[in-house]
């Protein structure tokens, strides 16, 4: 075995400590190089950083200042049946002060009015689903999105078929065209059998014009398969023309009554605001202060003003107004709650957009960012998705049930 070749650099060092053996903290072996603060090299590990560590900590116990609003789904008053807030914006709430330990006071307010109150500073946050468009952006703070909406219309779907509306269908293309094509096949039978039967059947006078109406007669009750019997093929080439009419006919008269059958449906499940070029002529609701209420303002469609928009909805159904214009999912809710009263949200929404709370101007930074982080997780939360889901209709309701915010 050969022995370990030793650098001599590390020998001399070697007897160095071996002489200076009462100096052996001088020869201890170095600490290695740090690399400055803030740069990584190849081959080193980064720590584990958790979210919020560069946020100073958070002081649990805080007091703020919270408004609400009834707006379902966002937040809704408290009830016999729920003696506290709920809603899906509640719920981001509840688990966003349960979870930073934050204590707070609610005011209750319309919404226009919580709008203004954490714009001048009244309360800290404004609880409910408040859309983040340049409008809100320009009076107060607004928290990351926690929920999708938009503008939609809701409108009345048609109910009983009255004479009106009938005959305002019978006289649309697709039944005209029918109605033609019919009466032009008819017309061409009736020729066909006057040409082959006018100087062979005696039912057929040849000498008048009369003859010609006999044969128009005969088709007609051929369509309509009635058959009086009063007017019959004699020849085998009017036996052959009776034949394929016949069998043509009944065919015609099948689909014509299929398409009738399907417009007349049409008509009586056809909203009457179709799209958002009708809202001019048509009675038009909103909610005072909503995204609704701007929408039509900008557009200048005249429109009748609601305090909430469960008023709104009362009016639609008791056909005061048409159609509402308002938040995709305010209206998707309420439209839930009265599956018999024909009435419908049209499936394409005007505008979409995001809605968050609001938060006034000064506010904490750090506390502010520790709320954020909360109300996305929320957000994401499997609890967040099944109340959502179960508000709106998509799955069993008794799939998840409302929590209230703490100590309120």
């Amino acid at each position: 075995m050969q022995p370990m070749r030793q650098h001599p650099a590390a020998i001399l060092s070697f007897v160095l400590c071996a002489i200076l053996g009462a100096h052996a903290d001088a020869c201890q072996s170095p600490d290695p190089p740090t690399a400055p603060i803030g740069t990584l090299h190849v081959g080193e590990r980064l720590a584990q950083i958790e979210i919020g560590d560069a946020l100073p900590p958070h002081q649990r116990g805080i007091k703020l200042r919270a408004g609400i609003c009834d707006l379902p789904p966002w937040t809704m008053a408290p009830t016999e049946s729920k003696p506290y807030w709920s809603g899906l914006g509640a719920l981001v709430w509840k688990n966003t002060a349960k979870n930073l330990g934050i204590d707070y006071t609610l005011s209750v307010y319309t919404y226009p009015a919580l709008l203004k109150a954490v714009e001048h500073g009244d309360i800290d946050v404004a609880v409910t689903g408040i859309p983040i468009i340049p409008e809100n952006i320009s009076r107060f703070g607004m928290t990351p999105p926690f929920d999708q909406s938009g503008i939609s219309i809701a409108t009345r779907v048609r109910g009983a078929l009255t004479f009106v509306s009938v005959t305002e269908r019978i006289i649309t293309a697709e039944i005209t065209v029918w109605l033609f094509a019919l009466l032009g096949f008819a017309g061409l039978f009736a020729i066909l059998f006057w040409i082959v039967e006018r100087k062979h059947n005696p039912t057929i006078d040849v000498t008048s014009i009369r003859a010609l109406g006999e044969s128009i007669w005969w088709s007609l009750t051929t369509l309509a398969t009635v058959g009086y019997g009063d007017r019959v093929p004699t020849t085998g080439w009017g036996k052959l023309i009776g034949s394929i009419w016949m069998a043509l006919g009944f065919l015609l008269m099948t689909i014509a009554a299929a398409v009738f059958t399907s417009v007349l449906t049409a008509t009586r499940l056809q909203p009457l605001v179709r799209d958002s070029t009708e809202l001019i002529k048509m009675r038009i609701g909103v909610g005072t202060g909503s995204t609704g209420d701007t929408y039509v303002t900008r557009a200048n469609i005249p429109a009748t003003r609601f305090d909430t928009f469960e008023d709104a909805i009362a009016a639609l159904r008791e056909q005061q107004i048409d159609a509402i214009v308002g938040s995709s999912t305010t209206l998707a809710y309420l439209v839930e709650q009265f599956p018999g009263d024909h009435i419908t949200v049209l499936p394409r929404p005007l505008l979409r957009d995001y809605v968050s709370f609001g938060t006034r101007f000064g506010l904490d930074s750090s506390l502010e960012k520790r709320i954020e982080l909360e109300i996305v997780k929320t957000a994401v939360s499997s609890e967040y998705t099944a109340m959502r889901a179960s508000m709106l209709g998509q799955v069993d309701a008794t799939s998840t049930q409302d929590v209230p915010p703490p100590n309120h």
